[in-house]
């Protein structure tokens, strides 16, 4: 009698293990065993060099095997930038978003343009600028990253090679998040290295005021789907003319308790986005970001979603940090 392991492929992705003995023409299947490979970046045998076995292993576990894919790469990094300062940006600084007598109301074009799914300011484009020679600067200086390239983008020396590493990157279809990759990450990071880029209605501002209206996918496309991916974030239903941020339905509307500034002469353009729709978008945000293979992924977005992702902590515009993916702790997370 010979006894034997005998792999069966089921499909690209699974994969049985039959204990067998054999006694003639006639087998005995002992036990049997089930394998997938959706995570093909661990579970593909990592050889030793003397091994010439190139099929799929199975984890020891008798050794302290059995770690998940992640923990056996490098931790999950994510890269948080805010974008550039807007006109709304110096609106709020100049009257106070929510003082006496506030609106966000615009009746002539020019201010609406100036408002409404707000652009950078003069001030923003110069931080994307700025920002834009930092990375350059860090990027070209290769393998021999001196202090003053990745100092100048707060970074410490051990994510110094963050940007060579970087896998993919997110942002808000916000049109000031959308400015502020392209004009910051765009030539030495996405187009350089072709690395692809997703928008992703999740990671938008909470509707506070007409400045997180955004625009239609139609009219993004047009600007940005060069570079930008306007389908794989998106609901398969959602038409390109269709709003994809927060809108009231009809229960909103008879429900709504006014959580902004107000009693004071204050009047808004819209509705404000509850808290409870928006922890429930921001939940959908973490969990996107953290179940997805890339190992460093940079988002840009918001202040809004800067402090629910990080309990209150607050960036300047065009800021960016670096942090474990695992330190991200929501405290609003559903």
């Amino acid at each position: 009698m010979k006894t034997g392991t005998l792999l069966v492929q089921l499909s690209l992705h699974a994969y049985i293990f039959l204990e067998v003995s054999t006694l003639g023409s006639a087998f005995s299947i002992h036990s049997l065993t089930m394998k997938t490979t959706t995570q093909t970046k661990s579970t593909r045998c990592q050889q030793h060099p003397g091994n010439t076995n190139t099929g799929l292993y199975e984890s020891n576990n008798n050794n302290g095997g059995g770690n998940n894919d992640r923990e056996q790469r490098q931790k999950k990094r994510l890269v948080l930038i805010r974008h550039g300062r807007t006109y709304m940006n110096d609106l709020i600084d100049g009257t106070h978003f929510g003082a006496p007598g506030f609106t966000d109301v615009f009746r002539d074009t020019p201010s609406r343009d100036k408002y409404q799914d707000s652009p950078l300011a003069a001030t923003g484009l110069e931080e994307t600028k700025q920002l834009n020679e930092r990375v350059r600067n860090l990027v070209l200086s290769g393998t021999k990253k001196g202090a003053s390239e990745y100092e100048a983008l707060s970074l410490s020396k051990g994510d110094a090679s963050v940007f060579d590493e970087l896998q993919l990157v997110v942002t808000s279809p916000l049109t000031r998040a959308l400015q502020t990759l392209e004009m910051g990450l765009y030539e030495h990071i996405v187009k350089a290295r072709g690395i692809p880029c997703i928008a992703l209605p999740q990671a938008a501002e909470r509707v506070y005021l007409v400045s997180d209206i955004g625009k239609p996918r139609c009219q993004l496309r047009g600007a940005y789907d060069y570079f930008v991916d306007f389908d794989t974030g998106f609901h398969d239903a959602l038409r390109d003319d269709d709003p994809w941020h927060y809108v009231p339905t009809e229960d909103d509307k008879e429900q709504y308790i006014e959580w902004r500034p107000h009693g004071e002469g204050q009047v808004y353009a819209c509705l404000g986005e509850p808290q409870h729709n928006f922890d429930q978008r921001m939940t959908e945000l973490y969990q996107w970001l953290n179940e997805r293979d890339e190992d460093v992924i940079a988002l840009v977005c918001h202040s809004g979603v800067i402090q629910w992702l990080l309990n209150g902590t607050k960036f300047e515009n065009c800021e960016l940090r670096v942090l474990d993916m695992e330190s991200i702790k929501p405290e609003g997370l559903q």
